[in-house]
């Protein structure tokens, strides 16, 4: 979900740091923040949280044996749990609803770790939408009613940094080296890691989570085509703009889904096609369309290269080769066309997987699914042919765990969430104790010695696990370690094989990729009204160009989009991006 810089919806900019300040104010004072917690209960009871022991004395605790690895593995490994502590310590964590972990006190995965580590959680479960949950967090902060820590709530950066700046989250960062070894090993194996989750200030609010997902670097520019088709059709995946032009039109004329109904290509309002067609023409990444040039932030949406592919697109929109409802049709509308009876309504589709334009049926080797591949980037008439690989999708999300002022033991929290980064907890957290360590010779996705094997590729069991709202360590060697039933096989294996074969060979050079920045409270401020209003010109003009509302070839329309993006503030937003930037990259 995207998030605003400025604060979640329903709060101003004014009453966000109203409330981080309020806070502070109460600190001062001797109220609400200096009423932490004492020896035996971390929640409610007097003394002041006063920083990390001065000689921690934590270890890992040795290797399960029989866990098999393969050469080069890089992620986490399956140890013994010791006890955290002997005594008794209770911390307050505010959670969101889940349907699929259910209640956090019953869970099943909750119950495993408490008998781990010793920790026991009472838990405030907030329900509604990602807004609605944010909006109930910020008025607890603002009315200084805060827990031990928030954990898998979807705090922003710059959200981050306002509240660690005023007092009110704990750097993380003084505990890593004394009480987060499993962390350690991940900032190790990823060592872009600490500059992705620091602040400008160089401290840590938050414990992370590690996500890399091999895939997904190419999600943003990501097609499919269907081979059957093209047999059909006497043609071969296409490799440039004409041949994809000449592909489409040889799909519509032989009308595969008969009575006039056939879609040569698709798109949906939720995976933008842009990514996927302008980077013939110029490097295009997508909302919010930012790059790097030289060191120097710029924007793609108001390039000569940018008309082009609105040119080409145009094209393909006016000649009926782009579904009509390209900007308005959700995902539902998107699998009426794919799964539509007998045959297919649609050649290709702009999605992230298959799943969302067809239903993924595993064990029928014919099923529908199979006919689509992966179709590579296209190349332009300037030769230009980019993936939109995103260098930087190591999965690091910077709020999953939140420790706040409040929490008298943070060097106890932070072992907690570490002993989450273990390799079996990884597992049970994700989806649940059944997973099976994976024999001598059975292979994962990679085709390497795999590690482990759940039950299923899609448990839809609940209650057993916290459904990815917890800090993990995925590394991309341990989720492509997950076996491979040859008698059910999971679309992750060929998922992985066509972005490596179809758009890592086309990967953007990495300098030009913008890396995720964090504002401060002004800057955020700033950057919100502008971000937003840009968005809503540039997406607003980009529909009416591809569908002719606007003529890409006049001149005269395209020097009035200009003129109106620099009116609202290209340069003022990219001065933003720029200070931002020079901060990440000090």
């Amino acid at each position: 979900m995207p998030k605003n810089a400025a604060g979640p919806t329903g709060l101003s900019r004014r009453s966000l740091i109203a409330g981080a300040l309020g806070l502070t104010a109460a600190t001062a004072g001797g109220g609400l923040l200096s009423g932490c917690s004492s020896s035996g209960n971390a929640s409610g009871a007097a003394g002041a949280a006063t920083g990390p022991a001065a000689a921690p004395s934590v270890t890992l605790g040795p290797k399960l044996a029989g866990v098999l690895y393969p050469d080069g593995y890089v992620g986490p490994v399956a140890r013994e749990h010791k006890p955290i502590t002997t005594e008794k310590v209770t911390f307050k964590i505010v959670v969101k609803q889940d349907v699929t972990i259910g209640d956090w006190k019953t869970n099943a995965f909750t119950k495993w770790l408490e008998q781990k580590t010793g920790i026991h959680i009472e838990w405030n479960q907030v329900g509604g939408t990602d807004d609605d949950v944010m909006t109930k967090v910020n008025a607890m902060i603002a009315a200084g009613d805060i827990p031990d820590a928030f954990m898998g709530i979807d705090f922003s950066r710059s959200q981050l940094f306002l509240y660690g700046s005023q007092g009110l989250f704990a750097d993380v960062n003084q505990y890593i080296d004394g009480y987060a070894l499993n962390l350690q090993q991940a900032m190790k194996d990823y060592p872009d890691a600490r500059k992705l989750v620091q602040a400008p200030d160089k401290k840590i609010y938050s414990f992370p989570n590690f996500n890399d997902c091999y895939h997904c670097r190419a999600s943003a520019g990501r097609s499919f085509l269907n081979t059957q088709w093209i047999k059909q059709v006497g043609l071969a995946m296409p490799k440039t703009t004409d041949e994809f032009l000449e592909v489409m039109r040889a799909f519509k004329k032989a009308d595969l889904a008969g009575n006039g109904r056939t879609i040569p290509f698709a798109g949906y309002k939720d995976a933008k096609i842009d990514p996927y067609f302008v980077n013939a023409f110029l490097y295009n990444p997508g909302d919010p369309w930012l790059v790097l040039n030289d060191g120097k932030v710029d924007v793609t949406f108001n390039k000569d290269e940018w008309r082009e592919g609105l040119k080409y697109m145009n094209t393909l929109y006016g000649e009926g080769l782009i579904n009509r409802d390209v900007f308005t049709a959700d995902e539902d509308q998107l699998q009426r066309y794919g799964n539509a009876p007998g045959k297919p309504l649609i050649g290709g589709a702009r999605v992230n997987y298959w799943g969302n334009f067809v239903d993924i049926d595993q064990k029928d080797p014919n099923a529908r699914w199979r006919e689509y591949e992966a179709c590579p980037p296209l190349e332009g008439p300037n030769k230009v042919r980019y993936a939109a690989w995103d260098y930087l999708n190591i999965g690091v999300e910077v709020s999953q765990l939140v420790i706040t002022k409040k929490c008298a033991k943070p060097e106890l929290l932070v072992q907690w969430a570490d002993a989450q980064l273990e390799l079996e907890a990884i597992l049970r957290g994700y989806a649940g104790p059944q997973f099976a360590w994976a024999k001598k010779g059975e292979l994962g996705i990679n085709g390497k010695q795999a590690v482990y094997g759940y039950a299923a590729t899609w448990n839809t069991s609940k209650n057993i696990s916290w459904s990815q709202d917890n800090p993990m360590y995925r590394s991309q060697d341990f989720r492509l370690s997950e076996r491979v039933d040859p008698k059910d096989l999971t679309f992750e294996k060929p998922l992985y094989e066509q972005t490596k074969q179809s758009y890592f060979p086309y990967k953007q050079p990495q300098d030009l990729q913008f890396p995720p920045v964090t504002l401060d409270q002004d800057q955020a401020a700033q950057e919100a009204e502008l971000k937003t209003n840009l968005k809503g010109e540039v997406e607003q003009s980009f529909a009416k160009f591809l569908t002719g509302q606007l003529d890409p070839n006049d001149d005269a329309a395209w020097n009035d989009y200009k003129d109106r993006v620099e009116k609202i503030g290209v340069k003022p937003y990219l001065e933003l991006q720029q200070a931002a930037y020079e901060a990440y990259n000090s």
